[in-house]
């Protein structure tokens, strides 16, 4: 991996390192909102709401479109977003590995 990739990977993973993106990334996943809509089911205030959509944005997670006077954020890659929250649930969930020494 070239640095340049290090980078966006290291934005990428910024971006999902807050709890609040975590929780509108769970609701635009099962279904596009309005900044409105975001903001009402994280208990945040609109412009905040719109502020952590930018930096899910910036890391190509989300895109916001106008559809008529809403502009409607959505998920770049459904699919892809629930694997890695899925993985990232199974490894807080896993038990710890302990590394094994094979002897040859």
């Amino acid at each position: 991996m070239d640095s340049p990739d290090f980078h966006r990977l290291a934005k990428y993973f910024r971006a999902l390192a807050c709890e609040t993106r975590l929780r509108i990334l769970h609701e635009i996943l099962a279904d596009p909102k309005c900044a409105q809509d975001v903001a009402a089911c994280i208990g945040k205030d609109v412009s905040t709401a719109w502020r952590h959509i930018k930096v899910l944005e910036d890391a190509g997670i989300v895109t916001s479109r106008r559809e008529g006077r809403k502009i409607i954020v959505y998920v770049n890659d459904l699919d892809a977003m629930r694997r890695i929250l899925e993985l990232a649930e199974w490894a807080l969930n896993s038990e710890k590995v302990v590394p094994r020494i094979i002897k040859d």
